[in-house]
């Protein structure tokens, strides 16, 4: 699997500060601006880890994880990534919600540089726990 980290967010502040923090750190960073295009790319271009806000326009934040998860048309689990949803959602359902539906991670914005960074590099460098794919049960 590529070690390459997906940002999929609409706000392009939200994406160069990631983009910028990991890429600091060595770690090859691919970018997308919507669910739909974020999908393509994993499916077509693989990553190790996706960083997903929620609120993205033509396929939602939840929508893209049930894709890559379970719903529809999953990807196994070898090649399923990590997700990270980095969101400025404060409610707790929401976050239940996502981690049910398969993200591994759920990360609040304001982004904090450390917590994000050091997420990411525990995933890429194996360190994190394996995640199993999630069906969704709804």
């Amino acid at each position: 699997m590529t070690q390459t980290v997906l940002i999929v967010d609409e706000d392009v502040n939200a994406r160069i500060i990631a983009e910028t923090l990991l890429r600091t750190r060595g770690v090859p960073v691919r970018i997308a601006a919507d669910g739909i295009e974020a999908c393509d790319l994993v499916r077509h271009q693989g990553a190790a880890v996706v960083v997903l806000d929620l609120a993205l326009s033509g396929m939602n934040g939840l929508e893209v994880i049930r894709r890559l998860c379970g719903r529809f048309e999953p990807l196994p689990a070898p090649t399923r990534p990590y997700i990270i949803v980095l969101s400025d959602r404060d409610e707790p359902e929401v976050e239940r919600f996502a981690l049910r539906l398969g993200a591994d991670v759920f990360l609040r914005k304001p982004l904090n540089p450390r917590e994000f960074v050091t997420t990411v590099e525990q995933i890429i460098s194996g360190d994190a726990m394996p995640h199993e794919p999630m069906a969704y049960a709804g």
